[in-house]
């Protein structure tokens, strides 16, 4: 996504799953009717609702995305897709208040800028080694967002430290921070060998999976 408008809408979608992972009803109505909706259909109520940061409606009272979307059906259909599993997985695990657990199930259902945008306002607040681990995963996520988009410079120099940043987490993380920064290590190398270009071509992703018990 590169656009002004691309931009706006992925962050107008980003807000609405961060509320709603945060257990905000209004949201999670948005995101249910996002699930099921049609440009051939009147939107939902709260989806109707939905506007971008300049306050550009989403959609159209008939259905359509507006004029300065059109043509993004396909990253809407996307997102509302991976909205819908990651929002299950939080609401079966009880995980609302959770922001690294919300964040996990980003991760897993491939929504690497939201991991960005559901950890920065915890990051921003937190201190000590705690705020350079919490930027650590961050960086991770911002990483495979730059691969979605191509800029495997910038996706290896993030992936690379965010590797050192968690490489601080201590035992009491209840997700293991340590091997995860290190598969986050290992595809960076991927990446600088050639043998990744785009999140498509990762085999296997570095996994934000509890620590295992002893």
């Amino acid at each position: 996504m590169k656009t002004r408008s691309d931009l706006l809408l992925r962050d107008a979608l980003a807000t609405v799953f961060v509320r709603g992972a945060a257990g905000d009803a209004a949201a999670r109505r948005a995101l249910e009717e996002l699930d099921s909706w049609s440009p051939a259909s009147p939107p939902g109520p709260a989806l109707g609702e939905l506007r971008s940061e300049d306050e550009t409606p989403l959609f159209e009272a008939d259905g359509p995305l507006t004029e300065k979307f059109a043509g993004l059906e396909g990253y809407v259909r996307d997102r509302a897709r991976r909205f819908t599993s990651a929002l299950a997985w939080i609401q079966e695990d009880g995980a609302s208040g959770d922001p690294i657990a919300c964040a996990r199930a980003a991760w897993d259902a491939g929504l690497f800028f939201e991991v960005h945008e559901l950890l920065e306002p915890v990051w921003m607040q937190e201190r000590g080694k705690r705020r350079h681990v919490l930027q650590g995963l961050i960086m991770a996520g911002a990483a495979l967002h730059h691969l979605t988009q191509d800029n495997l410079a910038g996706a290896r120099g993030l992936l690379r430290e965010a590797a050192r940043r968690l490489s601080e987490a201590t035992p009491e993380e209840p997700l293991d921070l340590a091997r995860f920064g290190r598969e986050l290590g290992e595809l960076a190398q991927l990446i600088e060998n050639g043998q990744v270009k785009h999140t498509d071509e990762i085999q296997k992703l570095p996994r934000l999976a509890p620590r295992a018990s002893d």
